[in-house]
């Protein structure tokens, strides 16, 4: 699933203390779309502008690094090789991820630099701007026959992209929320979707989800809002979990097979709602009756044969 803005939230808070007044010792760029940070206690962190998997960690992982490095690497490192990062922000529901750095520039002083990561799919970049907001470089060039909105070019003033004309589903009040209920049947997970910005589809299923029993449910009443507040407190309460769900790999081959998925989504659901009621281990009624009893586990040694190191649901 794709990063979304509320998880980025997440990572932030996670990596905000562990980055601010790091100093960055080596930079790198393996890859076309990703750049490691090397910073002072042999600690990395990975900024990666894939369209396929935009993201921002750390790592442990050493990856190989070209003979001769890219222009974008050697302007990072002429820029902000040994600066220090001053601080870890994130532009208030987008996918964007601004570095502050601090370091020395070419008349000796120091200066501001923004390293900015915007996690947004095909879409995603990564750019270096000066302490005015002006683009030094990037890895992705757009210009003007690639976008009339919004160019991201060298020498430009950086802008973040364009926002989309929907609410904000962090402050919204419950008689805005009951103010904005469609009068009509609609499904209610593609009302959320299209009233609220950053609301990712599987977050909007959840929530119609827990309100109805049903992700697809047509008629609103003011069960939605208990369940969207619900999520929006623990939101704004950043209570987030890091949570891995498996579940055995041939129960989910099998389902694959006879290409139920309506069985593989109320194995999922139900294996999620145990889980929240007190651990993946003790969600009941999953999947057929002979693997009801069945616990979540990791593959087994002929199981990663066939396909991958982690049972996980597709």
């Amino acid at each position: 699933m794709p990063l979304d803005a509320v998880c980025l939230r997440a990572v932030v808070d996670e990596l905000a203390p562990q980055l601010t007044g790091a100093r960055i010792e080596k930079i790198q760029q393996p890859a076309r779309d990703q750049v490691v940070l090397l910073l002072r206690g042999s600690r990395r962190l990975l900024l990666c502008a894939n369209p396929n998997q935009p993201r921002i960690h750390m790592t442990e992982k050493q990856r190989d690094n070209p003979s001769q490095p890219p222009m974008f690497c050697m302007l990072l490192r002429k820029r902000i090789g040994n600066g220090r990062i001053v601080s870890i922000e994130q532009a208030p529901l987008e996918r964007v991820v601004t570095l502050h750095i601090e370091a020395t520039d070419e008349l000796g002083e120091q200066s501001r630099f923004a390293l900015i990561l915007e996690a947004l799919g095909r879409h995603a970049n990564l750019i270096l701007c000066d302490k005015e907001g002006r683009i030094l470089d990037c890895l992705r060039r757009v210009d003007l026959e690639m976008s009339q909105e919004r160019q991201v070019l060298p020498g430009l003033f950086y802008h973040l992209p364009p926002r989309q004309n929907k609410r904000d589903p962090l402050t919204v009040t419950r008689e805005e929320f009951a103010a904005l209920l469609p009068r009509e049947e609609t499904t209610m997970d593609g009302w959320l979707l299209d009233t609220f910005t950053a609301m990712p589809p599987l977050v909007a299923r959840e929530i119609v989800s827990r309100a109805y029993g049903e992700s697809d449910h047509r008629i609103a009443d003011s069960r939605l809002w208990d369940s969207f507040a619900a999520w929006q407190g623990q939101v704004n309460g950043g209570a987030f979990t890091l949570r891995f769900y498996l579940w055995p790999y041939q129960s989910i081959r099998r389902l694959l097979r006879q290409r139920d998925r309506r069985q593989l989504q109320r194995t999922a659901g139900q294996l999620l709602r145990g889980a929240g009621a007190g651990g993946a281990s003790e969600a009941e009624g999953a999947g057929s009756h002979q693997d009801r009893h069945q616990r979540p586990r990791p593959c087994a040694p002929e199981d990663r044969r066939q396909g991958g190191g982690i049972c996980r649901l597709p």
